[in-house]
């Protein structure tokens, strides 16, 4: 299997670049029907299937937790880099 010369970590990161808002969504519906589905294998006694499904919620809100933080810091690092733009503006716009 070729990884490009990349580390696992390096390829973690490479792949994570292209997140995007709507596989957010994704991931947070896929959470929200495996609680319902949990909720259903409960009532119908069926504990294995249960038990499975909070492995797979297990796996998944983590992820959904990571990928939340990291659009805010770009949110963040984007509004901190628009206000270095606007305040260099401004000194050059008044030293003019």
């Amino acid at each position: 299997m070729a990884n490009d010369g990349m580390t696992p970590a390096e390829s973690g990161r490479a792949a994570a670049a292209v997140v995007r808002e709507e596989d957010l969504a994704e991931l947070e519906a896929l959470h929200s029907e495996l609680v319902k589905r949990v909720d259903q294998a409960r009532s119908d006694g069926r504990i294995y299937l249960m038990s499975q499904y909070v492995r797979l919620i297990a796996l998944v809100s983590p992820e959904i937790d990571r990928v939340q933080r990291r659009f805010k810091r770009e949110t963040l690092a984007a509004l901190r880099k628009d206000h270095k733009a606007l305040k260099e503006q401004s000194k050059a716009d008044t030293t003019a």
